[in-house]
């Protein structure tokens, strides 16, 4: 894993030494994500320059050097993430004739542009964010993996482009004006994250996933889909044939898990009770033969608290298990630093236990494996049955009203109407929002399990899960691999039935615990989903210190100049919080974000 960050430099208004400079601060902005290695390039032209921090995973040799040319000197790589059908793809190069010097996937993607251009994209199983340079064309290419797992910022201004991995990283660009952005901010009161393509501040934005942009040297920019994953009901696969269809996706995870396994560094397991990554671990350790090392985090004092069912599904796969239990003092250590430790605010309350628990995986390892994706592929999350339920006996509802009322209900933050209120002028982009995916409702005689399935993958993955764990992860030099988004386990999910889904009986991710009980008991594999995020717990526990840092957060965000600019805009918003959890815990990450970033907003 690795962090990126480029500038291109129209009618050669800056000097060379002056952009170099400006790369080196975006590295240092993302040295984090890539502690193993720095790198910069730029063409003799002074337009293109392009720089890279590396967290050496596979060929830890200075062969794998990053920005990395090819072999013809035409096309140049900064490459963040893994690929890893890379060998697949390297040998079907090598039939065309292409040779390899090192042992990377970063070489193999060079080649594989050159042979097959953008058309290469939807080839690949693996998660990324990557720019290639074509410098015979002056053409720069853009690219983000299917689901979002790996990040990637741009930004157009007066003269230039610039991109990198982390939001931050755009802010060393000194001659890029920035701003609280209205539209993104009544978008992150409403889910508590950003979603693509808007970013917190203007006029950064991030690439919505699955897409290929590419910047001309004219200026001209275009963007386009690679990828778009689709509930596929014409060939959806029959409750009955529940068993054959697990079968397939026991081969497929199994395959995924497979590939997952390239490394040249130690690999461990997040393990918590749910069904998802207990599932990737018994494939893991039964079904490959592999020694896992697992590791799980618990909260102190609370009764709900994963770690015991974790530590019985880790003593019945015979996993060399740890585990870490979350104290008061591990949360007010945390929350002294969560708006620095964030590259953008993400009031996601579970990023706090991911970011200890990264921390205590990297003492050990390198790259983890996660059961992330499992939930939206194949309905897993808590909030769906009853929603489902109401919209299935609610005939004729209108698709925006439906999308509307599933982030009001499912994903409660602010009430619409504050939101509305404290934002008038940017509250049209949440409305753009439920507009844009009102269409996952639109399909008659379509369960909303469905529709639901969809929207979360859409928005929720790669806006707050995503995101979530590539940022706290990647603060301690992990890497975190997710074998549930395989592009071929993704597409026997666009094809599961509802019953496939879920029985009768209600009970969740029916296919995948069918599966887990050829490795685990019946009552370890039908266990009821806990969740992750931080438990009611976390804040009785610390009543007095969110109290406190909720008034800290209202002083914090009431000196900026946005809301200076609107001085009635937070009291109001504030006001309409009452005891939500997401509500004061997004207030509180936006205000020490706010307080974190070295330039005026």
């Amino acid at each position: 894993m690795c962090g990126i960050a480029g500038y291109l430099n129209f009618q050669n208004r800056r000097s060379p030494d002056d952009i170099q400079a400006t790369i080196s601060r975006m590295n240092a902005a993302i040295a984090h994500r890539g502690p193993d290695n720095r790198g910069q390039w730029a063409d003799p032209e002074n337009y293109c320059h392009l720089g890279h921090t590396r967290l050496s995973i596979l060929d830890l040799s200075a062969e794998g050097h990053q920005p990395m040319t090819s072999h013809d000197e035409r096309y140049v790589i900064t490459f963040n993430g893994e690929i890893y059908n890379f060998r697949w793809l390297r040998g079907k190069l090598e039939k065309l004739g292409h040779q390899f010097r090192t042992g990377t996937d970063t070489e193999v993607l060079l080649a594989g542009f050159s042979q097959f251009g953008i058309d290469l994209f939807p080839s690949l199983d693996g998660m990324f964010a990557l720019a290639i340079y074509d410098r015979e064309t002056g053409r720069l290419t853009l690219a983000r993996d299917r689901a979002g797992e790996k990040p990637l910022y741009y930004a157009a201004g007066d003269g230039f482009f610039a991109f990198a991995s982390e939001l931050r990283a755009l802010l060393a660009v000194n001659e890029l004006p920035v701003s609280l952005s209205e539209e993104a901010l009544a978008l992150y009161f409403t889910l508590r994250y950003t979603p693509a393509p808007y970013s917190i501040l203007d006029p950064i934005r991030k690439l919505v996933p699955g897409t290929i942009m590419q910047i001309e040297r004219d200026g001209r920019i275009s963007a386009r889909r690679f990828h778009v994953f689709s509930i596929n009901q014409d060939e959806e696969v029959p409750a009955e044939k529940i068993d054959a269809y697990a079968d397939a996706l026991e081969q497929s995870l199994t395959q995924s898990l497979t590939d997952r396994l390239n490394s040249d560094v130690p690999l461990g397991m997040f393990l918590s009770s749910g069904v998802d990554s207990a599932l990737a671990c018994a494939l893991l350790s039964a079904k490959l033969g592999r020694k896992v090392k697992t590791f799980t985090i618990g909260f102190e004092g609370d009764a709900g608290s994963e770690h015991d069912a974790a530590r019985a599904i880790a003593g019945h796969l015979g996993t060399e298990h740890h585990e870490h239990i979350f104290s008061a003092a591990d949360f007010d250590r945390i929350c002294d630093s969560i708006g620095t430790l964030m590259d953008e605010p993400n009031g996601d309350r579970s990023c706090v236990p991911t970011y200890l628990l990264s921390e205590f995986t990297r003492k050990h390892v390198t790259v983890a494996i996660s059961g992330d994706g499992g939930d939206e592929l194949f309905g897993g999350y808590s909030r769906y049955p009853g929603f489902a339920a109401a919209y299935d006996q609610t005939p004729g509802a209108h698709p925006v009203a439906m999308v509307q009322a599933y982030i009001e209900r499912g994903l409660p933050v602010y009430p619409a109407a504050a939101v509305e209120k404290a934002f008038p002028a940017g509250y049209g982009a949440v409305r753009g929002f439920h507009e844009m995916f009102a269409p996952v409702f639109m399909h008659l005689y379509r369960p909303a399990l469905h529709a639901l399935r969809q929207l979360d993958f859409d928005t929720y993955l790669p806006g707050a899960v995503l995101a979530k764990v590539d940022r706290m992860s990647m603060r301690h030099g992990l890497e975190v691999r997710t074998p549930f988004l395989h592009p071929v386990v993704m597409g026997l999910a666009s094809r599961a039935s509802l019953g496939i889904c879920m029985t009768k009986q209600g009970v969740q991710k029916a296919v995948l615990r069918n599966l887990l009980m050829r490795y685990l008991p019946k009552e370890l594999a039908l266990a009821p989903k806990k969740g992750f995020g931080m438990p009611a717990s976390v804040f009785l526990n610390n009543a007095e210190r969110i109290n406190a840092e909720l008034n800290a957060a209202y002083q914090r965000l009431s000196g900026t100049r946005f809301f200076r600019e609107r001085p009635t805009a937070l009291g109001s918003l504030f006001m309409s919080k009452g005891l939500n959890a997401n509500a004061l815990w997004s207030s509180i990450v936006l205000a020490k974000w706010v307080d974190s970033v070295e330039r005026p907003l």
